[in-house]
């Protein structure tokens, strides 16, 4: 049996005496796109904070490529290929697109052991344009050159995705991408994200609220539900599970 890329093994998180997350035990598959979901108050961000190293486990084990990584930081996850967006965009709103991506691509350089002082006289364009590119594959050429500030929401998002990007990473994590998106810019990140994942080989895990986004990227579900895993499966062997009708999609969903 191969080894999972990524694997989250008996986690419990605990915020004094209150069990945010019980016993979950979870796996992402190279190539896969596991998408995490449930109710408001499940514990999927703070397994998500778990599983990037913003947060500790009180027990259980995070395995990357089969070495513990539970007591890592974040910052060393990156370093390991682990990339992250959340769920309300995290930039750099008094710079430029351009710029923005540029820092997260310099911040690669710097994870991969380059003197930035030699760095930043030999690549600095190189880097522009590498990031250049990457707004352009992101729809956000037309505008490189605005304040992250005066970006609308989507485009914000689009830019943390870039950003992301830069880092080339082979786990990418997405904490509802398409929240307070419109259904045209929905279905456009939607249609970009798995664009991406397919032309770059990268494993994503994500959580999402909406059942349509869901069900168009996941290639695997988990389902939590009081910081306990109910079910993890196929989409369609999530979309049947009683357990998961009644709890989360309702009696009659999707009958």
């Amino acid at each position: 049996m191969s080894q999972s890329l990524l694997s989250a093994e008996g986690i419990h998180l605990n915020y004094g005496p209150i069990k945010v997350l019980k016993d979950v035990t979870l796996t992402l598959e190279e190539g896969e796109r596991h998408v995490i979901i449930g109710p408001n108050g499940a514990g999927k961000t703070t397994l998500f904070k778990v599983l990037s190293g913003e947060l500790r486990p009180t027990a259980g084990q995070i395995l990357l490529e089969g070495d513990d990584v539970s007591r890592t930081t974040g910052f060393h996850r990156v370093r390991r290929g682990v990339g992250r967006s959340f769920q309300v965009a995290r930039v750099f709103l008094e710079m430029t697109a351009l710029d923005n991506v540029a820092v997260a691509a310099e911040a690669r350089h710097a994870y991969e052991g380059v003197r930035p002082g030699l760095w930043r006289i030999s690549a600095t364009r190189r880097v522009m344009d590498e990031a250049a590119e990457l707004l352009s594959v992101l729809g956000l050429d037309a505008l490189r050159d605005t304040p992250a500030s005066m970006l609308s929401h989507g485009d914000r998002k689009r830019l943390e995705l870039a950003m992301s990007l830069a880092l080339r990473p082979r786990i990418l994590m997405l904490d509802e991408p398409t929240a307070g998106m419109s259904p045209t810019d929905r279905a456009a990140a939607v249609h970009l994200i798995d664009r991406i994942m397919r032309d770059n080989g990268i494993s994503l895990i994500l959580t999402e609220h909406d059942m349509g986004v869901v069900f168009q990227l996941g290639t695997r579900l988990s389902v939590l539900n009081y910081g306990e895993l109910v079910v993890s499966g196929t989409p369609e062997e999530v979309r049947q599970n009683p357990m998961v009708r009644e709890i989360y999609l309702g009696r009659n969903a999707y009958a």
